[in-house]
């Protein structure tokens, strides 16, 4: 027995001393945006912290990726610039101890294709510029021209395009960046951004005179707090603020904003924005707190990153300051909390996922197959990858296939090329039995009623029947003739059950309209459909439209019971019931190119609808034209007020059932 007593605790120990495979846990979630659904969801790792680099950084507040992929840090509280090694290793540093080539707080740092290195050097108020050797060159002083006579020279940030022409941002600056070139001449301002117009600044131009406008702060633009530069020669400024409006402007060399002050999501407060080889853009937020991919759109594709200034651990952000992207897609980040510069590299899937987006871009669907299946095989639930291999499929002739990707995608204009293909062959196999079909349902049209009175004929109904017979003729009597047919209701008594008959046809087709209208005119999943709070807002306005309008009209001494405005409302539906199934079948057979036909025939339904209303107001209450149109204007306006009267009756019930739900817990809890 002890034997085996020893056996055991041995085994146990070997057990538990044995190692295991253990996996670390990323700081911050991945997300990616669905252009569709306008959501951000979670995915895989795009890019991992490959480590923080820096252990004598002071204060690193801007960097730069050279043409080596070397990375140049601007370094304010050391007075240097540091040059590291693509593996974060730091090699040199630029800037002297003193004279010409020391530096004094500098803020941006640029390296031209020819190696030498611009610094803004904030302290000096200069422009220093070092051989690629990191050997002092020369400066540029504030610009001698009378434009800049009022205006501090404080360089921040600086970019260098082909010709040596220098793009400044001035500290605090609203005027846009200074042009300098190579002589060091002035060569003016460039991409000022934008005031901000308000209504009340409006307002106050409107109302106040000279005197009073001078006392009022101006509204001036906003700074531009970062440059960068692509490869093609764009310019793209980031300024904060705004909810993200004209966060990131893509400049010509005119100065014209090709993303035309597009809002970009996360970038309230951006600090920097990078630009691969790809062209795809890269933005840090510090009030988001994360790293953000665009599309070279400007769409959201994926954020990752988290800031938090209490723990220091590789993908944590302090103070996020500068973004940059080498050659193979690492994103460099400077953060001067942490007195560190982050390196994040992509990972297989990011690999995979960004090179299908770049193909799909390109219009190489064929090539970004690979990819999408790749990136299909690790995450089914990415929406882009239904779109890119609907592409795929279409492009293949595989339309079914494509169909089917298109639609999981929510991708009408690719959905509607597929169908456009899968209706031609269809019709191309079976014209004829279509045009036997056709002939057919012409028939059935023109005799089925012949056929029914003949029916009624020979086995006629019973008496009781003519009257409720009489009223359903008129349902449909009252769209052709409505003021013959509604005098025709107001002097006949409808039975209630003929009367909920007819709403319940309503329902019917409104469900029926919900759930088989074709996907390209209502593009959603009929699963996820909310039918309860579908059908509230159809059926609501129709009940509140009686009880104002019978209110209403009362007081304006109309003649209407509340019986006959019931029996009119329903009535004044008919054109719902008799369009809604041709749009129906309608949406189911055409693309989206002819979908036009669909929108002209639903607008003559809803203004039929609404003419039928005014009719019926007329008539029923014995009114003349205008005054109808009168009473169901105050009608309308009764309608908002008892929305509004009944949203703030529920909102004091719930709060009051809230209130003793609460207090009934308290009792129970100390029972």
């Amino acid at each position: 027995m002890k034997r085996w007593l020893v056996f055991l605790l041995l085994a146990a120990t070997a057990l538990l001393a044995a190692p295991v495979t253990t996996h670390a846990r990323l700081p911050y979630q991945t997300t990616y945006f669905d252009s569709n659904l306008s959501y951000w969801f979670g995915i895989q790792a795009i890019y991992k912290p490959e480590g923080a680099f820096g252990d004598n950084f002071d204060e690193p507040v801007d960097l730069h990726i050279g043409t080596d992929d070397n990375v140049y840090v601007a370094d304010k509280g050391n007075d240097k610039i540091y040059v590291m090694a693509n593996d974060g290793n730091v090699i040199r540093s630029i800037g002297d101890e003193e004279g010409a080539g020391a530096l004094s707080s500098p803020e941006g740092v640029f390296v031209a294709p020819n190696g030498e290195v611009y610094v803004a050097d904030s302290g000096n108020q200069r422009i220093a510029v070092f051989d690629a050797e990191g050997k002092f060159n020369r400066e540029y002083k504030k610009p001698d021209t009378t434009v800049m006579a009022q205006e501090q020279f404080v360089p921040i940030k600086l970019v260098v395009d082909r010709r040596g022409v220098m793009y400044v941002g001035l500290n605090a600056s609203y005027q846009g960046l200074v042009r300098i070139n190579q002589e060091g001449k002035f060569m003016g301002y460039f991409g000022a951004n934008k005031a901000q117009q308000t209504l009340l600044n409006w307002l106050k131009k409107l109302i106040l005179n000279k005197e009073q406008l001078a006392k009022e702060v101006p509204s001036l633009p906003k700074p531009i707090v970062n440059i960068s530069l692509d490869k093609d020669g764009f310019i793209y400024t980031s300024t904060g603020g705004n909810f993200g409006v004209g966060a990131i402007r893509k400049l010509n060399a005119g100065g014209v904003d090709a993303f035309k002050n597009k809002t970009f999501q996360h970038s309230h407060g951006i600090k920097d924005v990078a630009i691969d080889k790809n062209g795809f853009l890269y933005n840090i937020d510090l009030d988001f707190g994360r790293a953000n991919i665009f599309d070279r759109n400007g769409l959201p594709l994926f954020a990752f990153g988290f800031t938090d200034v209490n723990t220091q651990q590789y993908g944590v952000f302090g103070f996020p300051t500068s973004i940059g992207v080498d050659s193979k897609f690492n994103i460099w980040v400077s953060d001067s909390r942490t007195k560190t510069v982050h390196k994040f590299k992509r990972t297989e899937f990011g690999h995979d996922v960004m090179n299908a987006l770049v193909l799909y871009g390109e219009g190489k669907y064929e090539q970004s197959k690979p990819y999408w299946e790749r990136v299909f095989a690790r995450n089914e639930m990415f929406n882009s990858i239904y779109q890119g291999l609907g592409k795929v499929y279409l492009e293949e002739k595989n339309n079914e296939k494509a169909l089917e990707f298109m639609k999981e995608a929510y991708d009408t204009k690719g959905y509607s090329k597929a169908f456009w293909e899968i209706r031609l062959v269809w019709l191309q196999n079976h014209f004829f039995g279509l045009l036997l079909g056709i002939a057919a349902f012409v028939v059935l049209v023109k005799y089925f009623p012949w056929a029914v009175r003949k029916t009624l004929e020979r086995r006629p109904l019973p008496k009781s029947f003519d009257r409720h017979l009489a009223d359903v003729r008129n349902f449909f009597h009252v769209m052709i003739h409505p003021y013959d047919g509604f005098y025709r209701l107001k002097e006949a008594r409808v039975a209630p059950w003929l009367v909920i008959a007819l709403l319940v046809v309503v329902v019917s087709v409104k469900i029926a309209a919900i759930y088989l209208t074709g996907f390209l005119i209502n593009p959603i999943d009929v699963s996820q459909v909310d039918l309860f709070n579908a059908l509230l807002w159809f059926v609501l306005p129709w009940i509140t439209w009686i009880i104002a309008n019978y209110l209403v009209c009362s007081i304006k001494d109309g003649e209407g019971k509340f019986r006959e405005v019931i029996q009119g409302s329903t009535y004044a539906l008919a054109p719902f019931v008799v369009f809604s199934i041709p749009l129906m079948i309608l949406s189911n057979v055409m693309t989206l190119e002819e979908s036009v036909l669909f929108n002209s025939l639903s607008s003559v339904m809803y203004i039929w609808m609404a003419a039928m209303f005014i009719v019926m107001t007329q008539v029923i209450h014995n009114f003349d034209f205008l005054e109808s149109l009168k009473n169901i204007v105050i009608t309308v306006f009764t309608i908002g007020t008892i929305w509004l009267f009944g949203f703030i009756v529920f909102g004091l019930t719930y709060n009051l059932y809230d209130f003793f739900h609460q207090l009934y817990n308290e009792v129970i809890f100390y029972r």
